[in-house]
């Protein structure tokens, strides 16, 4: 059965309200006359910033299917078979890390992701992995 896992939808949709909130104030500055530079490229940065992190926000996702795991990010796509999957380190603290060890490679998500317990679990159970931490 595939299952895909992603980020909470609240944080898309908060990263693009804040990235429209600070477009505005953008175009708001560019009618006057004599802004700073410094004040148009904070502005400017802020609409970088949170259109980057709607960007990975939307765009995030952990697809889990027999085979193995599809781990998309905001750059890249990788598939690892539960063959190469060899620990699930789990990081606690205000937000829980999970860290997926494999040959040669590494992915994570965070508590962020809808049902990251769960997720957490099914990759143990599915790699087979019977001394991970959970």
């Amino acid at each position: 059965m595939r299952e895909v896992f992603r980020p909470l939808w609240i944080l898309p949709l908060t990263m693009g309200a804040a990235g429209l909130l600070w477009a505005g104030v953008l175009i708001y500055l560019l009618t006057f006359d004599g802004v700073p530079f410094r004040t148009l490229g904070a502005a400017l940065f802020f609409v970088a910033f949170f259109g980057l992190a709607l960007w990975y926000y939307a765009r995030s996702a952990i697809v889990v299917d027999a085979k193995g795991l599809t781990y998309r990010g905001i750059l890249r796509t990788q598939w690892l078979p539960w063959a190469e999957i060899r620990t699930v380190d789990v990081m606690p603290g205000p937000i829980t890390v999970y860290a997926i060890r494999a040959s040669g490679s590494l992915c994570h998500f965070t508590s962020f992701f809808r049902h990251h317990r769960r997720l957490a679990t099914l990759l143990v159970e599915r790699a087979r992995m019977a001394g991970a931490r959970t």
